[in-house]
């Protein structure tokens, strides 16, 4: 993990993030379905997992250095491979196979993103916030 000011802030939303996922993948398909509904175009709610899996990414990159970027998006993977199977065991659910492929492809530009830069976000907003003077 970086050094960060505010390291258990940025950890805590970050696991808010998840818990975002997790509810919205596997709770009642009615609230999901409400949040889209304004989406004017088809396959939105495949949009909607690769952006969550995109900011995620994204957001875990910056909290860690950059030799585990690629263990962060083995976990994400994991994670959303693990909601798919768990929403086909569910009575009100069914596993997509589409939402994997959105959820591997926001891992992919949330990897490539950090990479080109991005994965110093935190670290910016605290020095914006004055926390960190002069220092990486």
């Amino acid at each position: 993990m970086r050094g960060l000011e505010l390291m258990r802030l940025w950890a805590a939303l970050g696991w808010v993030l998840v818990g975002v996922a997790v509810w919205l993948s596997l709770g009642p398909t009615s609230a999901v379905e409400s949040a889209w509904v304004l989406v004017p175009f088809p396959y939105h709610d495949k949009f909607g997992h690769y952006l969550a899996y995109t900011a995620m990414m994204l957001w875990f990159a910056g909290l860690f250095r950059r030799d585990l970027h690629l263990l962060v998006a083995q976990y994400l993977f994991l994670l959303g491979l693990l909601l798919e199977l768990t929403q086909g065991a569910l009575g009100h659910r069914q596993a997509d196979f589409g939402d994997l492929v959105a959820n591997t492809a926001g891992i992919a530009s949330g990897l490539l993103l950090a990479r080109a830069g991005l994965e110093h976000w935190c670290l910016w907003v605290e020095r914006a916030l004055g926390m960190r003077r002069g220092r990486a």
